[in-house]
């Protein structure tokens, strides 16, 4: 009896993991793929990058000696940088600086928001980004005043901007453990950006065997499980959209999931087939969270595989 028991749970529950992403698409299509573009190798100049990318995010501003963010462009001259986000907007398309990365080493003190508002406002208006977005990773998350004074210097730009008639998108990208708990490290950016961000691209990589529990499934599901990839990107994102499971909500409209170009572009957490990614999304649209799209790490790796990333991922009206 026992054996009989087991093996009509075990059944059960593979009818169960064959069905939980295997959704028709009603229709609903993503209208962002972000990309990040670094300036070291391998170097892409920035206004080829593909049509695909509608967003694309420059990495980075990163801390000087004291810790204050500063960027100035290193592969190309700013004359360069300038003409090519100019050739970038005249496409339509959005150029964005990144603020962090993994050695940003950034931290603001109190008293340093006015000088972090006034290197912000030099970046946009001497190179014409379109806004910001924070990419803070390990101890640059909660160093010194950054959780509350990075947030208030946006919010005060994103109205200073605005007021002149100029838009400042704001986006952010925490590792998705960093959403989780009442004390998750993002939550201050997230809340105290809350009706100032426009999008959050969650990385959904480089945390091995992190992951969530499936109530529908019955079990654990683990980023770096390709086996039940479509099934971890659903219940993760299902999670955050809808604020349970203890993460922060970032409502539909505003997200995009984050994901490696290629398989080296992090430690794990690569796609090895869109199919999952994108049964993910129609499983979710089917039930009224349409998110936005995704985010990669890097167009510069993308490019590599002859941005076979951008290719699986774009939104329909921009595939090549």
């Amino acid at each position: 009896m026992d054996k009989l028991f087991m093996f009509y749970m075990l059944k059960n529950a593979l009818e169960r993991n064959k069905t939980i992403c295997n959704h028709e698409n009603n229709g609903f299509d993503v209208d962002v793929l972000a990309g990040y573009w670094h300036e070291w190798a391998p170097i892409v100049p920035l206004d080829q990058t593909p049509m695909e990318y509608n967003i694309i995010i420059v990495s980075f501003m990163e801390g000087d000696p004291s810790g204050m963010p500063v960027y100035n462009p290193a592969a190309i001259s700013g004359e360069e940088l300038a003409s090519s986000i100019a050739r970038l907007r005249a496409q339509g398309r959005t150029a964005l600086i990144s603020m962090g990365g993994a050695h940003g080493d950034i931290r603001v003190p109190r008293d340093g928001k006015e000088r972090l508002k006034a290197e912000i406002r030099r970046v946009i208006e001497t190179y014409g980004f379109s806004g910001v977005d924070i990419d803070l990773e390990g101890e640059s998350v909660t160093a010194a005043d950054n959780p509350t004074v990075i947030p208030e210097a946006l919010r005060e730009l994103k109205t200073y901007f605005n007021d002149k008639n100029r838009e400042f998108i704001i986006t952010m990208a925490p590792e998705f453990i960093f959403l989780r708990g009442e004390d998750a490290a993002y939550k201050p950016y997230v809340t105290g950006l809350e009706g100032f961000y426009d999008l959050i691209f969650p990385q959904y990589y480089n945390q091995g065997q992190d992951g969530i529990f499936s109530d529908e499934l019955g079990i654990y599901l683990s980023q770096n499980d390709d086996s039940r990839k479509c099934e971890f990107l659903y219940t993760l994102t299902k999670a955050i959209v809808t604020g349970s499971q203890s993460y922060i909500k970032i409502p539909a409209d505003k997200f995009a999931i984050g994901l490696p170009a290629t398989p080296d572009s992090a430690l794990n957490g690569f796609v090895r087939n869109p199919e999952d990614a994108w049964n993910a999304v129609k499983r979710l649209s089917a039930e009224g969270e349409n998110i936005r799209g995704f985010m990669t790490w890097s167009i510069n790796r993308d490019s590599t595989t002859n941005y076979s990333f951008a290719k699986a991922y774009a939104p329909r009206n921009l595939r090549a």
